[in-house]
Parts: C-alpha cells; sequence; structure tokens
C-alpha cells in the first residue's frame, strides 16, 4: 500500500471519528442511523459519490475489524442481498463531462480567483492572496488537460522561462504512472512568467526563514544538468539522481536550491507559505472560494454552473481540443490529392479521439470516446463550449497539426 493511500485512510479515519464525536456517539456505540447521517453529512460537502464510496471502505474494513474481535456483538448495518448503508451502488463507469464556456472561464478567473467586479475594475473589498498563482494554475489546468496532481507538482525547471510553448515529460506524477508529454502554449508561459515575477518571487523571500530552519528536511540540489534533464540531489543523508519526469511526488515538493549568498529557491513552480507547494486539497479549497465568490455576483454574471473543479478545466479542454482536432482531420483530407489514398499510419496518427488519447493519458480509447459522444449528442454544448474561445487558446491543437505534417513530409 502507497503511502498517499496510508493518508488518506488515515484522513478518512478521522474525518469519520470527528462526525461521530460531534454527534455525542461512541465508536462502539454507533448504529445504522448514524453511518446514514454519516453518508449525507459527506455528500453535502460537495464531495462526490466516488469519494465517499472510497471513504466508506475504512468505516467497513473498521467495524468489521470490531465484530471479528469481540468488541461489538453486531455490525452496525443490515445488509440485503449486496446493498446496505455502507455498501452502496457501485459508481458508474461513465465519465460524467462537465464543461465551461468562455464567459464563464472569464468570470470564474477573473472575478472568482483575481478579485475583480464583474464590471472588470478591481474589487477594493477583496481579501484573497495569491491571485496571480491561482489564475496561473487554473490557465495552465484549463490550456494543457493536466489533472490536478499533474500541475499542482510541476517544477519550475521543468518550464523554460520565455520560451514559445513547452514540452513537459510526465511519468510519476501521472495516473498510473503512465508517461505521456504535455505542451503548455506560449500563452500560458506569459502567466507563468507573470507569476514568477510577482507573487513567486515575493513568497520565496517570504519563506526564507523557514527554509533555513527545515533545511536539514528538505532535498537540497547540488546540481542541474540541462542537457539530461535530471536533478542531482541530497535528502535524508543520500545522494539521488532522477531524470525530472521520475522524481517522487514526495521529494518534488521539498526540493530546494542554495546559491552562493545563500538564498534558498524552492524547485517547485507553484509556492504556499513556507516555500512548499499547495497540496491537491488546498488547491481544491481555492476554487471552492472562487466559486463561493463568483455566487455572490450571479447577478451580474452569465449562467454559472453551480461550481467549477479543476477537473471540469480538464473536461473543457478536452472538448475544445477534439472539436478541434476533428477540424484539423477534416482541412489535412480535403489537402489530400483525390487520386492518394491515405495510409493506415496516416489514419491512425491524424485520428483526433486517438490524438486526444494520448493527450489526456487515458489507458483505453474507451474512456475518449465519451467526449465524442457529448460532441455528437449535444448541438447547444458544442456552442457553448467552442464558439466563444479565442484562437490563442488553440495553440496546443495547431502545434499538434503542424507535428503531424512535419512527420508526414520526413
Amino acid at each position: 500500500m502507497s503511502s498517499n493511500t496510508v493518508r488518506s485512510y488515515a484522513r478518512d479515519a478521522l474525518t469519520f471519528a470527528r462526525f461521530l464525536d460531534n454527534r455525542g456517539v461512541a465508536i462502539l456505540d454507533a448504529v445504522e442511523r448514524d453511518l446514514s447521517a454519516y453518508c449525507d453529512d459527506r455528500l453535502s460537502t460537495g464531495i462526490s459519490t466516488r469519494t465517499l464510496d472510497r471513504q466508506l471502505v475504512f468505516v467497513r474494513a473498521f467495524f468489521t475489524y470490531l465484530f471479528e474481535t469481540g468488541q461489538r456483538e453486531e455490525l452496525p448495518w443490515i445488509r440485503i442481498a449486496s446493498r446496505s448503508v455502507v455498501h452502496r451502488e457501485a459508481p458508474r463507469t461513465d465519465l460524467r463531462i462537465r464543461s465551461i464556456n468562455r464567459a464563464q472561464w472569464r468570470a470564474f478567473r477573473n472575478v472568482g480567483l483575481g478579485g475583480e467586479l464583474p464590471s472588470g475594475e478591481i474589487d477594493p473589498s477583496f481579501r484573497g492572496r495569491s491571485t496571480v498563482r491561482n489564475m496561473c494554475g487554473a490557465e495552465v489546468a484549463i490550456t494543457t488537460g493536466m489533472r490536478l496532481r499533474e500541475w499542482q507538482s510541476l517544477l519550475d525547471v521543468e518550464v523554460e522561462e520565455g520560451a514559445s510553448g513547452a514540452v513537459v515529460e510526465l511519468h510519476v506524477a501521472a495516473k498510473n504512472s503512465r508517461r505521456r508529454n504535455v505542451y503548455i502554449p506560449a500563452s500560458t508561459i506569459k502567466e507563468i512568467d507573470l507569476y514568477r515575477a510577482t507573487e513567486r518571487r515575493q513568497a520565496v523571500r517570504s519563506a526564507q526563514f523557514t527554509l533555513r530552519k527545515n533545511l536539514h528536511s528538505l532535498a537540497v540540489v547540488r546540481e542541474v544538468d540541462r542537457a539530461k534533464r535530471s536533478l542531482t540531489y541530497t535528502v535524508g543523508g543520500v545522494e539521488r539522481t532522477y531524470q525530472l519526469p521520475s522524481i517522487p511526488l514526495a521529494h518534488r515538493r521539498i526540493l530546494v536550491m542554495q546559491d552562493e549568498s545563500g538564498l534558498i529557491e524552492p524547485m517547485s513552480l507553484f509556492l504556499g507559505r513556507g516555500g512548499t507547494p499547495p497540496t491537491a486539497r488546498r488547491w481544491q479549497q481555492y476554487f471552492q472560494t472562487a466559486n463561493s465568490r463568483v455566487a455572490q455576483f450571479h447577478d451580474y454574471l452569465t449562467a454559472m454552473p453551480a461550481a467549477i473543479t479543476p477537473h471540469d478545466l480538464r473536461h473543457t479542454f478536452a472538448l475544445v481540443m477534439l472539436r478541434s482536432l476533428q477540424q484539423q482531420a477534416a482541412n489535412l483530407e480535403r489537402l489530400r490529392p483525390v487520386y492518394r489514398t491515405g495510409t493506415i499510419s496516416e489514419h491512425v496518427s491524424h485520428n483526433p479521439l486517438l490524438t486526444l488519447q494520448r493527450l489526456l493519458g487515458h489507458s483505453s480509447p474507451s474512456t475518449t470516446m465519451v467526449y465524442l459522444r457529448y460532441i455528437d449528442e449535444s448541438h447547444e454544448l458544442v456552442q457553448r463550449a467552442f464558439e466563444e474561445w479565442s484562437d490563442e487558446n488553440l495553440d496546443y491543437a495547431s502545434y499538434v497539426a503542424d507535428e503531424i505534417l512535419r512527420t508526414r513530409d520526413e
């Protein structure tokens, strides 16, 4: 069992214990109605049914242990066939697609995360922090299609400053450690560079005392080999060398460099207090706060979804990309001489679904096929998702098309 899984179950145990304590119920006295109330309480916080199902794994295992060791005379639930209050219906394997249009994105980014008023003016009452960082993180999410864990663990050295587009290879941070390349458009790198020059620089300075105090527990980089794209660092008294994509997540969070002047520079791209990157949970909280702020201006903004999550930005990227890739494929077919039939290899390499599958890091084309259904079945969704997007947000599609043409010419 991985350390991340252990931590997740530990949080689930603490959450369940706190819930029972607030109800004034001891663990050994819990009954079925307490478990039912727990499920309702967790869903009311906005967590997904999948997350609840994972949390119930702990509840079932814990009470089964108490029963089997004789600490409880019976289990606190009645099971009928395969169902009970803690044996819920199996979650749907179908992907639920939620995308936003250009106007909704601007409202969420500028008003929710950025603290502007719907008119575009600065809101003097806004007390949010790290607005440039938060907007930058969301921009990376929506223009690359990366999962939250993938983009929140990026290292500063992985995105070249001032680049006209950058390719980042994912490995350890990717789901199931499946390797893939992700392209970051030039427009997004400009946002990253703005963050670097402002809030990130200030965050590094503010964190110096904490970083120096904790230097013994950090991973101190000795060498950056840009040619081999690798880092050599010391952590726990052991020197290690990894290529950038293969650096363990636990190490990525604590990587630092110290220059000749003694300044300690964290290697993470996105920084929170103390010089360490915000956790995935903290990013979820930033999005929740932004949604709450947007809701305050619902009378002045275009119709907004109840909440926008980091994964919604990934879905939006996928739908925008699929439509754009379909258009690119159609254009390539029109350019083909009428007397020339495309080879199987060309049809595969130009296939929008297979290309999108690679971009998103899906293990199976069947997962990516769900996006095609949303395009085919809802013309209104297509209109909302694509018509209002500017060309600068389609840089990735242009990049893919250029690569296809380059490969064919070679």
